[in-house]
């Protein structure tokens, strides 16, 4: 399991709630969290901001 994915279920929220809050689809953030598609800068800022972590130590 990502980090990132970690972090959204630690969080209690699903794929489409972290989508809806960023302004993508729930696709796209699927292809995202699962290391498919790399986010980007916008995108990137945005599930850090929501999250509170930084993308950068999630590696």
């Amino acid at each position: 399991m990502s980090k990132i994915k970690k972090i959204r279920i630690m969080l209690g929220l699903t794929q489409k709630d972290v989508a809806e809050k960023i302004g993508i689809t729930q696709a796209m953030y699927s292809y995202i969290e699962n290391g498919k598609k790399m986010p980007s800068k916008k995108t990137a800022k945005k599930i850090e901001e929501l999250f509170g972590v930084s993308l950068f130590f999630m590696d």
